[in-house]
Order: C-alpha cells, then structure tokens, then sequence
C-alpha cells in the first residue's frame, strides 16, 4: 500500500512522536522510511553544529526502525521548509507523509500537558503541507 512513508523530523517531542507512527505503519505494511531534517537556509547558528545536530535526529529515527527492521533513507538538506517541504516530499518518492502537528518552534511555548494548547493548533510548515501535498498526508498530534 505504501512503499515510502516520509516523515520531516525537526528534533522535538512531537517529531519523534510522527517517526514512532510512521515506523509504526512501515512496519506494518513493509515499507521504507525517507526521514527527512531540514537545515534552515538562513541560520544564525554554525552550519556544522547544525549539521551534526540534524545527523544525530537522523540517526535517532535510524536507531528505532532497526529495532523493527524498518529500513530509512536519510535525507539532511538545506532549504527552506515552510517553502520547499512539498519539494522536497516529492523528491523522496513517497506515497504517504507521517508529520506532527506542531513542530520545534511550538515546543519552547507548549508542552503537551499544557491545556492551552487548542486541539486544532498546527504548525506553519505542517499547514502549508497540508494544503499544497500531492500525497496523503497523516497528521500526528
């Protein structure tokens, strides 16, 4: 049914809560994971801690497929994700996309004990997605 489920990760609680759900479902229906951690084009921090930051997000969602014998692809770019995520979705080959609805950003004002939080709160990238995606997309909460 699905031969590449991708999944943006950006390091926070929820990310790695979407990776849980698309490992989940891969392992389920056989399928691949493309995880994919997106470094900012313009950041104010070096791009090699960047880099090694995103490796290790990357290799954490490695990590707990192997567990399952899930097998991930692992895609760390450059670019701008509220812009280019359907892009970049696309040049995954993927046939369903696996992302939470609040990403990092949310995480420094929120936590998921907050009872501020609206359920129909999401994120800027995850509501471009949404509304512009090719490919179905499963949003984790």
């Amino acid at each position: 049914m699905f031969d590449v489920i991708c999944v943006p990760v950006d390091g926070s609680e929820y990310g790695y809560k979407a990776a849980d759900v698309a490992i989940e479902i891969a392992r389920k229906f056989s399928s691949k994971i493309a995880a994919v951690h997106v470094l900012e084009e313009f950041s104010f921090s070096s791009y090699d801690s960047e880099e090694d930051s995103g490796d290790a997000i990357l290799a954490k969602i490695t990590k707990k497929a192997a567990e399952y014998d899930v097998e991930v692809v692992e895609h760390l770019l450059t670019a701008d994700a509220l812009r280019d995520m359907k892009f970049i979705i696309n040049q995954t080959g993927a046939d369903l996309v696996v992302i939470s609805a609040l990403g990092s950003d949310n995480e420094r004002f929120v936590s998921f004990e907050d009872t501020n939080v609206s359920d129909h709160q999401i994120g800027s990238v995850t509501e471009r997605l949404l509304r512009n995606s090719d490919v179905p997309v499963l949003l984790v909460k």
